[in-house]
């Protein structure tokens, strides 16, 4: 409590600043302890949790199949990808590449995707 503060008149106030007090000490003195655990965190699930994100944030992108590799892809098929779902280039191949090529499938795999 600062000198500079005027200090409370009534009961109401002086309950206040001693809630404040009490506040201030507390934060002050736990600054360098680590909160207390909390009983209904599952620390177990969320581990799991933690390192399913981690790992799926460390994986490469996902690559294609070698069978999806090997399709051709009309360069008309992924200009109209491109064009009706504003995809890159890249991913318009690889959403062509994954249904065979078939440009009607990817359409199709692509409105039911959004």
């Amino acid at each position: 409590m600062s000198d500079d503060l005027p200090q409370p008149t009534n009961a109401e106030d002086l309950k206040r600043q001693k809630a404040l007090d009490a506040i201030e000490s507390t934060s002050i003195a736990n600054d360098d302890a680590p909160p207390p655990p909390n009983p209904t965190t599952n620390t177990e699930a969320l581990g799991k949790a933690l390192g399913s994100i981690t790992s799926a944030a460390a994986a490469p992108a996902s690559k294609p199949s070698s069978a999806a590799a090997a399709v051709k892809v009309k360069p008309e098929d992924t200009n109209l990808v491109m064009d009706q779902f504003e995809l890159s280039k890249q991913k318009a191949t690889e959403a062509l590449k994954a249904n065979g090529g078939d440009v009607i499938k990817t359409l199709r795999a692509l409105v039911h995707a959004t």
